[in-house]
């Protein structure tokens, strides 16, 4: 069975890829050993050949480096807005009024824990009263099915 990591799995794997470099251990190695533990795609074979060569050249600082480029420029409290004025656009009404991609409105709608249900763009999240909805009609149906069939037929099957 693969384990789950604990910790913020990425600092975790530049410090296995440390120890593995302090080792004397290959890159694929380092690879093969962190993906043996933590499954399959946990790590790529580029991720420690990028890491052995910062330590190679002395770098020891195992935090991500500034990326360069152009700044993320999204308002999410505008795409928040529109949402809550019509639910049902789809992602490119929504990247046409934002004049950016669809993908990108995506990611940050998914960023944002929001998801397509019945058309609409809804929170992923339950809050309690959806989660108490949810019991009541659970509740509900399931004294119709003890009425309708009495105790004679598992509802639950195992």
């Amino acid at each position: 069975m693969k384990k789950a990591c604990q910790v913020e799995k990425n600092e975790h794997y530049r410090h296995i890829l440390l120890f593995s470099f302090n080792k004397g251990c290959k890159t694929v190695k380092a690879a093969q050993d962190i993906c043996t533990v933590y499954g399959d795609g946990a790590i790529t074979e580029r991720t420690p050949q990028k890491w052995f060569s910062r330590f190679r050249g002395g770098n020891f600082n195992l935090s991500d480096m500034e990326h360069t480029g152009r700044p993320v420029l999204f308002d999410e409290e505008h795409l928040n807005k529109l949402l809550w004025e019509d639910p049902q656009q789809t992602t490119r009404e929504l990247a046409e009024q934002m004049d950016c991609y669809h993908s990108t409105v995506l990611e940050h709608l998914h960023s944002m824990s929001k998801v397509q249900k019945l058309g609409a763009w809804v929170p992923h999240v339950l809050n309690q009263k959806t989660k108490n909805q949810r019991c009541t009609i659970t509740a509900g149906l399931l004294a119709g099915h003890r009425l309708t069939h009495g105790h004679k037929l598992r509802f639950f099957i195992a």
